[in-house]
Parts: structure tokens; C-alpha cells; sequence
């Protein structure tokens, strides 16, 4: 979503986010669009899904296992993804999904469910790029569009529900929880137990022969070429990745009766026949035609030898080391019944977890007493004060600072009344027993503030009091409360606040060393261009930034001192 899109002020802010959280989740898209799993199957399709229903009733699985099986084996006949390349590198639909650090995550504010069933989507004359994923990623989310084509065609919403839940705002599949062994599916290795539905991985046992091949010939060439053997080495190690990249294995889908079919496709220039040269007869179009094999075990021994540069490499080198019955089955997924699932999800309900989180931030110590004195405040500490709390105390608002800032905020702002006691801490003479409340406040505010607050010109001064863009916040949090509004979508109009304020600003006003500092032209204009760059940065993520918290030992809330054992006891006011 374009910069000018995201949310901005009053009430247009919370319809602009409504508006857009519709035309980017739909509940089905399936529904809108037509879909390759609509499409009426081949005879041979239809063939192998019913041979996959007769190999499976006889099977000792429970019947939502049967079925999810099924599902899985009709999405990967139906799917529609290519393998990427070089040319042509990942890519899948920008209006349900994001590249985060490199790797694609649902768009905030999308269903992962939504975003699944898009990649079933018969895209490529609307303007969307036809999806290209890696193997390993797409026969996952083939896995689980098996998933929940089960759901939908049994209607079971609540399944929908857990699983978008169980997929939310984690890269599909490294993130998944167990990276969803034992909730979606089962690892095995044991290629004699094969049924309907697996999804098995093909050992390349000559991957990192035939790089050390190429790596050595690319050596040579670089060095006839006259690099220096220190540039013909790092080139060549380069090169050889890359021509042998994706190659360790290959991931497949059994189907019943010694076939297999691959997740992705390649796409392949249709067969035209010979030019016409001379005569006005139309050549036919150039096209590119999907590649939908099925294949045999021997078969799909023998495409392995093809398909693979390093393999290529090592029967060039030496001809004999090299068979089809090389490529093994090594590793299988078999899809498991949905129950699985709901489990998972009865033991972490939606909200759980960051509840949890919070809750664990409270000390189980009470709070030290607070005397005062003519000139400071003096904690007295209880006897049986447990200062190894501390340390847990410590890693729990860790694990709360690591939680996915969008996801958390709206929990950490509505936490402000918590007054459960959490640490005490000093700053000068001050001594203060922080709660949950006061530091999940602090927390809020320091992420909402975050973007323009992180660019301001380090001087001397308090900025004046017309500069406060969190006041937008204040005016607008009901409306923005109601439309679920993401934390980077606030911190974005957040920003733009402090672009119009900052027009107005001059100088700082006298801090408490009475020292204050007038801004020049240049300092104004490049606030101006680093909080652009913020604004485009999360128009182009969907996700908040957030500062990565280090915690020190004592913990304290940033500018004052925690308390230990010793500190307690030796504690001085007026020392150093």
C-alpha cells in the first residue's frame, strides 16, 4: 500500500483503514475470482483422486485425515505456482503478501487463510503476477490449503479461525510452531508407508559433488581470464551456488499407485511447428504453457538426473557413479487429522499468549517500602525479598519486548491500569516502585512515538510544547480503537503529525540546564527527509518498527538504575 494510503488523520484515518482491511481481506477469495480448483479436473485428475478415495477408505487413518488427504492431493493437482529462477525470482500476490528480511509474510491485516487461497487464484490477465515459490514453501502451504479446502467444504469456521490464528504473522513454514509437526502433519521416514497425499522429499546425493565440480571449473576460468586466484576463488564459489541453488532434494506429492506429482510447475514455450517462411499464412501465438507432470517412482528417479545441474556435472565427470535408484525417498509429511489442530489451539487461545506474556512481567516479591526523607527517598527492601525474581523478572519483559509490536501494542496500551509491582528502581535521589501499568505504558507510547521521535536533531532543550504529534493519537484513539488500526499504520500518521508540526518549529525551548538550541535549515530539512523515509519504509513492510530492546541486568526503565541484593543494602543517595 502506496504512503498516501496509509491511515491519516480523524475519522478519515479509521474509514481509510476499513475500506482497506475489505479490499484486502476477503473471506473467501475464492468466491471473486475464479479459482483452479474450480475448474472441472481432467479425466486423468479425476481418475487419480478417486483411485486416492479407494486407496485411503481402506487405509487405518481416522476419517478427517482421509479427507484433509484428499484435498491435499486435488490442490496439488490443481496448482498453479512456478518454479522461480534466476530470471525470474519469488513472487507472490502484493495485495495479500509482503517481503519482510527477504522472506514473504501475510500482509498485516490480511487473513492467512485469504492469503493461501489466493495463490489457487487463476491470476495473469488481471494484472497480478503469476505466484513463483520455492518447493519446500509451496508443497507447505499446499499442505495446507488442503487443509482448508476441508474446512470449507465441511464448513467448519472455527477451524478457519484456528487456523488463521495458529498462521498469523509467521513466515509459513519456518516459523510455525513445531514448524507445525505434529499440529498440521507428522515427519517420517519410512517411504514403504506412502500414502494419498504425502508429501515426500527426493535426496540429490550428488548436490555438493557436482557444486565442488562447477566451483573447480569456474575456478579455472577465472583464472585463464587473468583474476587473481583470491577473485577467482570467491567468484567461483559464487557462481557455483548459484547454478546449483535449490538443488539438494526435490519435494513431491505421492498420489496412490507408484505416482507423484511435483508442487510447482515450470513454464515452457508451447510447441508451434516450423515457420512458414514465404507464404501469408499467421504464425501461431507464441505461448507458455504450464509443465503438469505426473510422474512414476522409476521416473521421477530419472527427472531428478535431468532436472539437476550437479547431478548433470557428475556423470560428466564420471558416468558410472550415477543411477536412478540413486534418489531415495528421505523424509515425508503426511497430513493429519484436523483434531490435531484444534488442540493446539484450545492450549493457545488468541489472546493467551499475550496476556500471559504480561502477566509473567509481574513479581511475585512485594513491593519495598518507600520512606522519605528531608532530601531523598529511601526503599526498605523486605527480608525475604527474592532478588532471584529479578533475573525472571528480567526475561519476562524480555519475551514481552520481542512480541510482534503489532500485535501487542493495543494490549500493552490497555494495560496502563495494571498496578501489579513489577521492580523498583532509582534516578538521583528519586527511588520508584514501577508496576505493570506504568511500564507497558511507557512501552505503548515509546513504540507509537518511535518514528519521529528516533529522528529528532540530538541538541540541548525541550522541544515546545506545539510540537506533540502523539496528541493525534489522543484525539483520535476511539475511531482508531474501532477499526483495529495496526500499530505502523498509527506510527505513519503519527508521522505525517510531526512533518505538519515540525514546519512550525524553530528552537528548543531552555531544558533543566537552561541551554536550548535555535535550528538551522539544514537540520530542518533533513528531519523532514528522515521521517519521509520512515513513511515509505512502512508503507512498503506493513509491519511497525520497533526498537530491539537489551535489557541489562537490573532491570529499570530507560534512565534509571535498577536494585540488587548489594545495592539495596549499601544504597546511598548522595554517593556516586
Amino acid at each position: 500500500m502506496a504512503a498516501d494510503h496509509l491511515p491519516a488523520t480523524g475519522s478519515v484515518c479509521a474509514r481509510l483503514v476499513i475500506s482497506e482491511r475489505k479490499r484486502l481481506m476477503p473471506t473467501c477469495p475464492t468466491h471473486h475470482k475464479p479459482s483452479s480448483l474450480d475448474l472441472p479436473l481432467p479425466r486423468t485428475s479425476v481418475a487419480i483422486l478417486s483411485r486416492a478415495a479407494e486407496i485411503l477408505s481402506h487405509a487405518d487413518i481416522s476419517d478427517g485425515e482421509r479427507q484433509v488427504r484428499l484435498q491435499v492431493v486435488r490442490a496439488a493437482l490443481t496448482s498453479r505456482v512456478i518454479r522461480p529462477s534466476d530470471e525470474s525470482p519469488e513472487m507472490r500476490n502484493p495485495a495479500y503478501w509482503i517481503l519482510v528480511n527477504d522472506r514473504f509474510v501475510v500482509a498485516p491485516g490480511v487473513d492467512p487463510v485469504a492469503a493461501i487461497e489466493d495463490l489457487w487464484v487463476l491470476h495473469g490477465v488481471d494484472g497480478v503476477p503469476i505466484p513463483r515459490i520455492r518447493c519446500l514453501k509451496f508443497t507447505t502451504l499446499i499442505l495446507i490449503q488442503g487443509l482448508i479446502q476441508h474446512f470449507r467444504t465441511t464448513g467448519n469456521d472455527l477451524g478457519l479461525t484456528a487456523l488463521n490464528q495458529f498462521l498469523r504473522r509467521r513466515v509459513i513454514p519456518e516459523e510455525l510452531p513445531k514448524k507445525g509437526d505434529g499440529i498440521l502433519w507428522d515427519r517420517h521416514f519410512d517411504a514403504d508407508r506412502l500414502l494419498p497425499g504425502d508429501q515426500v522429499w527426493f535426496d540429490n546425493p550428488f548436490f555438493h559433488s557436482g557444486r565442488e565440480i562447477f566451483r573447480e571449473q569456474f575456478q579455472q576460468e577465472a583464472l585463464h581470464a587473468g583474476k587473481s586466484p583470491e577473485d577467482a576463488a570467491s567468484w567461483a564459489q559464487v557462481r557455483a551456488k548459484a547454478m546449483t541453488a535449490g538443488e539438494e532434494g526435490s519435494n513431491a506429492f505421492a498420489l496412490g499407485d507408484d505416482h507423484f506429482i511435483l508442487g510447482a510447475d515450470s513454464l515452457v514455450r508451447g510447441f508451434r511447428g516450423p515457420l512458414h517462411c514465404g507464404t501469408t499464412e499467421q504464425q501461431p501465438r507464441h505461448e507458455l504453457v504450464f509443465t503438469h507432470k505426473i510422474f512414476s517412482l522409476a521416473r521421477f528417479q530419472e527427472h531428478m538426473i535431468e532436472d539437476n545441474f550437479s547431478v548433470q556435472a557428475t556423470i560428466r565427470a564420471d558416468s558410472d557413479t550415477v543411477t536412478p535408484g540413486c534418489f531415495t525417498i528421505e523424509r515425508i509429511r503426511a497430513p493429519l487429522d484436523p483434531d490435531h489442530l484444534f488442540q493446539h489451539h484450545a492450549a493457545h487461545p488468541p489472546t493467551q499468549d499475550l496476556r500471559h506474556l504480561i502477566t509473567a512481567v509481574a513479581s511475585r516479591n512485594p513491593p519495598p517500602t518507600l520512606e522519605q526523607t528531608d532530601q531523598s527517598t529511601v526503599p526498605v527492601f523486605p527480608a525475604a525479598y527474592d532478588w532471584d525474581e529479578q533475573e525472571r523478572v528480567r526475561l519476562a519483559l524480555d519475551a514481552l519486548l520481542q512480541a510482534d509490536p503489532d500485535a501487542s501494542w493495543w494490549h500493552l496500551h490497555d494495560s496502563g491500569d495494571d498496578d501489579r509491582y513489577v521492580l523498583t528502581a532509582s534516578r538521583g535521589h528519586e527511588v520508584q516502585n514501577f508496576t505493570v501499568g506504568m511500564l507497558c505504558g511507557d512501552f505503548a507510547d515509546a513504540r507509537l512515538c518511535l518514528c519521529f521521535t528516533r529522528r529528532l536533531p540530538l541538541v540541548p532543550g525541550r522541544y515546545p510544547a506545539s510540537f506533540q504529534p502523539e496528541r493525534l493519537f489522543l484525539n483520535n484513539e476511539a475511531q482508531w480503537r474501532a477499526a483495529e488500526m495496526p500499530l505502523f499504520a498509527m506510527q505513519s500518521a503519527l508521522c505525517e503529525e510531526a512533518l505538519r508540526e515540525w514546519d512550525r518549529v524553530v528552537e528548543t525551548e531552555p531544558g533543566e540546564d537552561g541551554r536550548h538550541h535555535r535550528f538551522s535549515a539544514e537540520e530542518k530539512s533533513r528531519y523532514v527527509a528522515a521521517i519521509r523515509d520512515e513513511i515509505n519504509e512502512l508503507a512498503r513492510t506493513r509491519r511497525a518498527a520497533c526498537d530491539v530492546a537489551i535489557l541489562p541486568c537490573h532491570p529499570a526503565p530507560v534512565g534509571w538504575e535498577g536494585f540488587d541484593a548489594a545495592r539495596a543494602t549499601d544504597w546511598d543517595p548522595f554517593g556516586p
